[in-house]
């Protein structure tokens, strides 16, 4: 996975309070969703950082806004070039693997997230932040889950990304850059 550096700031700041994806009104909101990382972007005020994620095949956008004390080097986390971290060493040198990270809700919490491991026969769950369950998928190459309803309640459409960045563009005086 490869982090992108093509999000901007002020319109994702100004959009992560929208929230309602209807494209997809059709689906059970317990169906599952991939996500891959589009991005981690800063917030201007250093306070948090934005880790964006982005519904595999389609163009529909997830963001989790990540408090600065868990976001320090979440950029280089996420690389997938990165070293793997000491949590990912340690479920691999006791026989595990990461089989897959499920975000439960787009807030930060503890429980935000749920990792799915495996050792041998038996399977294992564990709650998790996001960011840090997102960054533990990335190092052991696993795949990244939400549900339907999480991306119809937090996600953001390419429609709603649009009209985010034109009043951003509007605000600044130039003009806005299409998804």
């Amino acid at each position: 996975m490869r982090v992108s550096a093509s999000l901007s700031i002020p319109w994702l700041v100004l959009v992560t309070g929208l929230a309602g994806i209807s494209a997809h009104a059709a689906a059970p909101p317990t169906a599952r969703v991939e996500l891959e990382v589009a991005g981690v972007l800063p917030m201007p005020e250093g306070a948090a950082s934005i880790l964006v994620l982005r519904e595999k095949g389609a163009k529909n956008l997830l963001p989790l806004v990540v408090p600065g004390a868990q976001d320090q080097d979440l950029g280089r986390r996420l690389r997938a070039d990165a070293a793997p971290g000491l949590l990912a060493e340690t479920i691999r040198a006791l026989g595990g693997r990461v089989r897959e990270v499920e975000i439960a809700s787009a807030d930060e919490g503890p429980g935000g997230a749920r990792v799915r491991l495996t050792q041998g026969a038996r399977r294992l769950e564990l709650p998790g932040a996001a960011s840090e369950s997102v960054a533990l998928a990335v190092s052991a190459g696993a795949p990244i889950f939400t549900s339907r309803r999480v991306m119809d309640e937090s996600g953001l459409s390419p429609e709603e990304v649009d009209r985010a960045r034109e009043r951003a563009a509007a605000r600044e005086g130039g003009e806005p850059q299409r998804m």
